[in-house]
């Protein structure tokens, strides 16, 4: 089942220690009030204009936001829920995507390869370089895509208990599928796009292939997969 939207600051949890600063207002806290009080729209209005110039005021904490989330829920207002996490994505991502880069890692090698062949490609302005690190990324992930949002959330099995059995779907700045589990201490995937709705992840450990039932409206409801 299909729950609110980006629930990528799980992965913080699982693949950093993150360390709070005393002096900076906690970021779940700063979204509850401005939801609360100036309103749902207002909220979201502010904090996207204050990303990029105010994006370091403030000291991101996963767990005040997951146990704000999980409140809005428990109390059915989904609608507060999905505006939490979709104010809290951007913050989260850049943090996601910053612990991941840092980590001596397979998967961080290669995004690192990668980024190193596209400053190459704008230095010497070569079209034949740029056509290179175009067709690299492509073998590696697909193609970018920009209907990914109707993926996101935490899928799992609704008669599982263990609340920690779940896999989370999220999406990353540069237009890829990424995905995670809440078990285990693993990096997450990036997604390559086989079709529609049909994406894939394979390295030396992990062959992973997913697919997405969707609604009429090409929203996600449920997930198939081979992990």
């Amino acid at each position: 089942m299909k729950q609110f939207n980006c629930l990528a600051i799980l992965i913080l949890l699982l693949n950093s220690s993150l360390i709070l600063s005393q002096d900076k207002p906690l970021l779940s806290e700063a979204i509850g009030k401005a939801i609360d009080i100036k309103g749902i729209e207002s909220a979201k209005l502010y904090f996207s204009e204050v990303f990029e110039s105010e994006k370091d005021v403030f000291t991101i904490d996963p767990n005040g936001i997951s146990a704000l989330g999980n409140t809005y829920a428990k109390n059915g207002n989904v609608e507060a829920a999905n505006a939490l996490m979709e104010i809290a994505t951007p913050f989260l991502q850049k943090m996601i995507l910053s612990s991941i880069n840092g980590e001596p890692n397979e998967k961080s090698e290669k995004l690192n390869k990668m980024e190193q062949m596209e400053k190459e490609s704008t230095e010497k302005k070569s079209q034949e370089d740029k056509v290179v690190q175009k067709n690299s990324i492509t073998d590696f992930q697909g193609e970018v895509r920009n209907d990914l949002q109707r993926f996101t959330g935490l899928y799992g099995d609704p008669e599982e208990t263990n609340e920690y059995r779940k896999i989370w779907v999220t999406v990353s700045c540069d237009g890829y599928l990424v995905v995670g589990a809440l078990w285990g201490d693993v990096a997450p995937w990036w997604m390559k796009s086989e079709s529609d709705d049909v994406f894939t992840y394979e390295d030396s450990f992990t062959n992973l292939k997913m697919e997405f039932v969707t609604d009429g409206k090409g929203n996600a409801v449920r997930m198939n997969h081979d992990l």
